[in-house]
């Protein structure tokens, strides 16, 4: 669990603090970098870099691996998952990277790194530690980033940072911490990144960063905080990130981040927010991404987000909005990404939106929509992506997306449209994709289509079409892809295909196809890609010499002359029809591809029932 180990959202930040001489005391330190590439960018967990470039130092303890890099003299020592239960005896005086997570050592006495002063990278991770003695740390005045993450600390002495004044990130994730004392990080002016995420903390108190005066970035999600007080982020005036997502916090007050002028991100995600008190957000002149999503917003005010003026990303899906109001938005000039999906949103008013020229991404999936105003989505003049999949339009009225005219893709999914009306998309001359799938569509009436001169992509999967009028497609002459599968399709017009010179790919599986003339595909010159998976297909001749792909499977091939043609193509170029065809799963789940049957199975003549027409011997077409 967890967002990140160490550093703000998962970035590693040594990089950052290498180059800033005033906190790490100059670029001595830059050869940790050598060692730490080897984990990976921020791969400090459990991992043990690969060998070093020079010879083992004979002073290291014989449980560990030391080395220098081949252009430096600074040392590293490995001790990583040695299944330690105290530390090694023996560890190089002048060492300056010390790797001891992985191990179980419960505790860490006084004194222990006494000896090293010169050591600027501590690795404590995952080490079974319960407790930190108040002095531990001492004698590392040169500590730059210690990692005590995947611990069972419970709690931390006053004292226990006042030997590590130099600390520029301190990672305390992914423990049992359920308080944190006043005091505790006092004198580490210098501390850029400090991680509390993934904790038990239910309060804090009004000085728990006292002195944290150039922290850049804080991490408290993960923990059981209820209540920000308003003095409890005084003092972080460099603060450029804050995370507060995964806690229990059920409103935002007003002035709890006033004195936050350079905060860049804030993360109030996943909590049980039910209200923003008005104005909450002043103060927040360099904001640029807020993040209020999975909480239980009911609706927004006109004063929600006054003085959001560099705001680029605003986050508010998975709430229980109900409604938008005209100028709630109207202060986020330079927003570029709004996200409004899975609320419970039940018309889009006139002027919904307005003050959002710069906006380019706009999702309002997943709502309750059923009524679209005119004028809706006025202002909007640099969208390139609108989401409106699962509502229940019903119909889309003359005009619904006037103002769009810099829109790339459209998502209707799920819609309940049931037919496409005259003009629906009118104003859209730019769109280049268009999605209508799963809508219970049974027509596109006359110019339902009209105006799209742009389109790329049209996908109709998964609705109820019969039947493909003669001027469907007329003026859409440079549609690259055309997916068709899962209608009610029972033949395909030559008159219908015929604008569609530029289409490379027509998926027309799972209809209910029984024959496709020759002439049928002959004006689809830039076909490469076709699916006829799933139909009832006796006969085919494949007519289009650029082809690439051909799909097949699940028709009942009448294996006689006919398709001898079909079987040369098959036997001669089996990278085109191929036996298994893989089959990418749908999403970016990061799941393994499939792989799917290609057969071409005969169901007549008796003689070769049930055998692949590939494996339909010669002498079967010797009388064709």
């Amino acid at each position: 669990g967890g967002r990140r180990a160490w550093g703000a959202r998962g970035r590693c930040r040594l990089q950052a603090h290498f180059g800033c001489s005033d906190v790490l005391g100059g670029p001595a330190l830059a050869v940790l970098l050598v060692s730490w590439a080897a984990l990976g960018p921020c791969g400090l967990e459990g991992a043990e870099p690969g060998a070093p470039g020079k010879a083992e130092s004979p002073q290291c303890p014989a449980v560990c691996t030391c080395g220098h890099e081949d252009y430096s003299d600074e040392l590293s020592v490995f001790c990583s998952s040695r299944n330690l239960t105290r530390l090694p005896d023996g560890i190089p005086d002048g060492a300056r990277a010390l790797w001891l997570d992985g191990n179980n050592f419960s505790s860490i006495p006084a004194a222990a790194f006494q000896n090293l002063s010169g050591l600027g990278f501590l690795n404590l991770q995952g080490s079974g530690l319960a407790s930190l003695e108040p002095r531990a740390l001492l004698g590392l005045h040169n500590l730059h980033h210690l990692h005590l993450e995947r611990n069972q600390l419970r709690g931390l002495a006053a004292h226990t940072f006042l030997h590590t004044p130099g600390l520029a990130s301190l990672g305390l994730s992914n423990n049992l911490l359920g308080r944190v004392d006043e005091g505790l990080f006092r004198g580490l002016s210098g501390l850029w990144d400090l991680n509390l995420g993934w904790n038990s903390l239910a309060v804090l108190p009004d000085a728990a960063f006292q002195g944290l005066a150039g922290l850049r970035e804080l991490v408290l999600a993960g923990n059981k905080l209820a209540y920000l007080q308003p003095a409890l982020f005084c003092g972080l005036g460099e603060l450029r990130e804050l995370d507060l997502s995964r806690n229990a916090l059920r409103s935002v007050k007003a002035n709890v981040f006033v004195k936050l002028p350079k905060l860049q991100k804030l993360y109030l995600d996943h909590n049980l927010v039910a209200a923003v008190a008005p104005g909450a957000f002043l103060g927040l002149r360099a904001l640029r991404w807020l993040d209020l999503s999975h909480n239980r917003l009911g609706g927004l005010l006109e004063d929600t987000f006054p003085g959001l003026l560099g705001l680029h990303v605003l986050r508010l899906s998975h709430n229980a909005i109900a409604g938008l109001r005209p100028r709630t938005f109207r202060d986020l000039h330079f927003l570029e990404e709004l996200r409004l999906d899975h609320n419970r949103i039940r018309q889009l008013p006139g002027q919904a939106f307005e003050g959002l020229g710069q906006l380019e991404v706009l999702t309002l999936n997943d709502n309750q929509i059923q009524e679209i105003e005119a004028g809706a989505f006025l202002g909007l003049l640099s969208v390139a992506v609108v989401n409106l999949s699962g509502n229940c339009l019903r119909a889309l009225p003359e005009q619904a997306f006037r103002g769009l005219g810099q829109l790339h893709s459209l998502h209707l999914e799920r819609s309940c449209l049931g037919r496409i009306r005259p003009h629906a998309f009118a104003g859209l001359s730019g769109l280049r994709r268009l999605f209508l799938r799963d809508n219970g569509i049974v027509a596109v009436e006359d110019q339902g289509l009209q105006g799209l001169a742009e389109l790329l992509e049209l996908d109709l999967t998964a609705n109820r079409l019969a039947h493909l009028p003669g001027q469907l497609f007329q003026g859409l002459g440079k549609l690259e892809y055309l997916l068709l599968a899962g209608n009610r399709l029972a033949a395909l017009s030559a008159d219908a295909l015929r604008p569609l010179r530029r289409v490379f790919w027509l998926d027309v599986s799972h209809n209910r196809l029984e024959a496709l003339p020759e002439d049928v595909l002959a004006p689809l010159g830039q076909l490469r890609y076709l699916n006829l998976r799933n139909n009832s297909l006796r006969t085919f001749v494949p007519r289009a010499p650029g082809l690439e792909r051909l799909w097949l499977e699940g028709n009942p091939w009448d294996c006689g002359c006919p398709l001898r043609a079909l079987r040369a193509l098959a036997l001669q170029q089996p990278d085109v029809v191929p036996r298994f065809v893989r089959a990418a799963p749908d999403g970016d789940d990061g799941q393994p591809p499939t792989y799917a049957y290609n057969n071409i199975t005969c169901t007549g003549p008796a003689a070769v029932a049930g055998l692949d027409l590939r494996d339909v011997a010669e002498a079967h077409f010797a009388h064709c």
